[in-house]
């Protein structure tokens, strides 16, 4: 009789699975109120809520993808984060240069 190695998941990994998607969803639905409640008036709060949903997708991937894939993921958000930073920036411009 041969012996067989189970490899078991980390303990509370799915309890950490589990609170990232919640808390992803959570960031979803406010995207989907803000978005529908005034897009425009409400533009600093989508952008905010489009950086914490890359911290949620890179949590998510830091569970479960493998060491390459995870990297890549964090490269991708964090060019997100840098165009979501480019983004208010020239917002920010638009505004004072339409207050003057």
């Amino acid at each position: 009789m041969a012996a067989e190695i189970i490899e078991f998941p980390e303990r509370g990994s799915e309890d950490r699975l589990v609170a990232s998607a919640a808390r992803l969803e959570a960031v979803v639905r406010e995207v989907e109120r803000v978005a529908a409640d005034d897009p425009k008036a409400g533009l600093d709060a989508l952008l905010a809520a489009m950086e914490r949903m890359g911290h949620q997708l890179v949590d998510l991937a830091c569970l479960l993808l493998d060491e390459e894939t995870k990297a890549q993921a964090q490269i991708a958000f964090i060019s997100l984060a840098e165009k979501i930073a480019e983004t208010r920036d020239a917002f920010d411009r638009l505004g004072k240069r339409g207050s003057t």
